[in-house]
């Protein structure tokens, strides 16, 4: 290649070579979850440019099968969660088990009524939080 083109051919690449960052992140983190007998709480922030309206969790207990009336609702139907701040939420957990809770993002209803659901490919943690017995 000729002395001016390789500095063309770098930047060409730069634009076709997709970047780390514009990979799927998701938008509400899991910070930190506890748990007693009866309750869990979860921690959680806000990490996108706008105010959440509903958020739903999907609570489960780690290892065991459970029937319908044993499953836990886990979401804030109507609240107001602002972006960049963080927020802690309790839910009560039925059932006898003491297993620990398996908490990760359901979905994020956001202010405007858009609604956003993760994918295999956000990356979304999922918290395990032990209960105290």
């Amino acid at each position: 290649m000729q002395n001016g083109t390789w500095p063309r051919f770098a930047l060409l690449l730069l634009l076709l070579v997709p970047r780390a960052e514009a990979a799927s992140t998701c938008l509400i983190t899991l910070i930190s979850g506890t748990g007693d007998q009866n309750t869990i709480s979860v921690t959680f922030r806000n990490t996108n440019k706008w105010p959440v309206r509903r958020l739903e969790f999907n609570c489960s207990l780690a290892g065991v099968r459970a029937n319908k009336a044993d499953r836990a609702y886990c979401g804030e139907p109507n609240a107001s969660f602002l972006p960049g701040e963080d927020y802690t939420v309790s839910y009560a957990i039925p059932g006898s088990a003491r297993a620990p809770v398996l908490v990760s993002l359901k979905s994020v209803t956001f202010a405007d009524g858009r609604t956003w659901k993760p994918t295999k490919n956000d990356a979304c943690r999922t918290l395990k939080i032990k209960r105290a017995k």
